[in-house]
């Protein structure tokens, strides 16, 4: 047995860096949550609401200019804007008017001839209906869970399924439309044999085959679908799912004025944090060992708490001035306008590194006057532009200009790939076919075949 001294390197993570990586991911809200708690476990720790006093008041009044400021930058620059458009940022949630599926069905039971029983099973059925509004449970498993006959499973089931709107809780996508096509008075066989039987090839919009298989001629075919494809697939669709009512806040505000962008930190909502001046007493007038052990161990966490705070915030403030330089077209002009901005190019301005970059994103959202986006929305990838080297074009811009040739196209002879490639091309756009299959896809255009019209 030998005895060897050795020299190891190791890279270890303090537990203060790991509280600091994971405030600096908080979002506004959370990190106002996280405080909170934290008050709870540190006895030292106390914390204040925020109050927009003295020279808090002040920029407290710029963010509630930034609505009067909207209408005020897009007449100085000029900039016209659909109304929609404008609106799209901010309208990101649902009213608190909006009704949900349940209360609008159990309202349509409300005076009816039901037992309790009954009741309690239409009661199940609505709780089990899926994010479609789909009731996929089988008879028999109504029947059991409720103690009733498979026969009165089925009768409650039957009239669960003609309540409004029209193929809620049927039990497949065919089932809905099928219920959907039984109302309406201009549709016929034809539109219920399609949906029978022909979905897939209509969904691939194979008109062509779905007329010789029925033999009839492909212009009803072609009617026939256009009828179709008004019904709604997703009755819940419309209704309030309880998700919608996620308010985002934002963590920054950008207000334009004439001479420039000032940056908010949206830190209101988060409380303040110092220390209890009974226990910074008590540690000063010489308390027994123990106690004052116990109490710096605290107050030293309570300082580094107030550290990795302050550090979050000055990561973000940076961070977001780094995107208003960059993004300055964005912010005069609007949406069209965001360059292409990598994570590695940000972090080299602010001088940090890319994972903090990235962490500092994750879930923060900015405000301006052109609506709520989140901070990730300013770094879109890029492809390059044909006479400026390595000088690239945001993907945005590029499915802008795509979703404008293929609006104007003549619908029954649908350009292809290679020919909006082409077109994109003449442009001054330098993307292949393969691209524009990607981005097509992703904005949820069909290709060519999908996008041709027979009538």
């Amino acid at each position: 047995m030998s005895i060897r001294l050795e020299q190891t390197q190791k890279q270890m993570v303090s537990q203060k860096l790991i509280q600091s990586v994971n405030i600096l991911q908080m979002s506004t809200q959370e990190l106002a949550d996280y405080i909170k708690e934290a008050t709870l476990e540190n006895p030292v720790l106390d914390f204040d609401e925020r109050m927009p006093e003295d020279k808090d008041q002040e920029r407290l009044r710029k963010l509630e200019w930034l609505a009067s400021l909207d209408e005020q930058n897009r007449s100085y620059y000029q900039y016209d804007r659909d109304d929609a458009e404008e609106e799209k940022g901010m309208n990101n949630v649902a009213g608190p008017t909006a009704e949900r599926l349940e209360d609008a069905l159990r309202l349509q039971l409300l005076g009816g001839a039901y037992s309790e029983k009954e009741m309690e099973v239409f009661e199940y059925i609505i709780q089990c209906l899926d994010s479609r509004g789909y009731f996929t449970v089988p008879a028999l498993e109504v029947a059991e869970v409720n103690g009733v006959s498979e026969e009165k499973a089925e009768e409650c089931i039957a009239v669960m399924r003609d309540l409004e709107p029209a193929g809620v809780c049927a039990a497949s996508m065919q089932d809905c439309l099928q219920k959907q096509l039984e109302k309406r008075k201009d549709c016929g066989s034809l539109e219920r044999e399609i949906v029978s039987g022909y979905m897939e090839l209509l969904g691939k919009n194979q008109l062509q085959a779905i007329a010789k298989a029925l033999k009839v001629p492909v212009t009803e075919v072609a009617q026939a679908a256009g009828r179709i494809r008004e019904l709604n697939p997703r009755p819940a669709q419309g209704f309030d799912n309880g998700d919608l009512m996620r308010y985002v806040i934002p963590d920054i505000t950008v207000v334009k004025f004439r001479d420039g962008f000032e940056i908010l930190l949206n830190d209101y909502t988060c409380p303040t944090l110092h220390i209890n001046k009974e226990y910074l007493g008590m540690l000063k007038s010489g308390c027994d060992q123990e106690v004052k052990e116990y109490l710096s161990a605290k107050i030293r966490q309570a300082e580094e708490l107030q550290e990795c705070i302050v550090r979050r915030s000055s990561t973000l403030l940076a961070l977001a001035r780094c995107i208003v330089d960059v993004q300055q077209d964005f912010f005069i002009r609007g949406e069209g306008f965001v360059k292409p901005f990598r994570l590695a190019d940000a972090a080299e301005r602010i001088g940090c590194h890319e994972s903090t970059v990235s962490r500092a994103l994750k879930d923060k959202h900015l405000q301006c006057c052109w609506g709520v986006y989140p901070l990730s929305y300013f770094f879109p990838k890029g492809v390059s532009q044909q006479g400026q080297g390595e000088e690239a074009i945001a993907s945005l811009r590029i499915k802008q200009a795509l979703a404008a040739i293929i609006e104007e196209e003549d619908k029954q002879r649908p350009y292809s790939d290679s020919r909006l490639s082409e077109l994109l091309n003449g442009q001054g756009m330098d993307i292949s076919r393969r691209t524009v299959a990607k981005y097509r896809e992703e904005m949820n255009i069909s290709n060519c075949r999908g996008r041709k019209a027979f009538l």
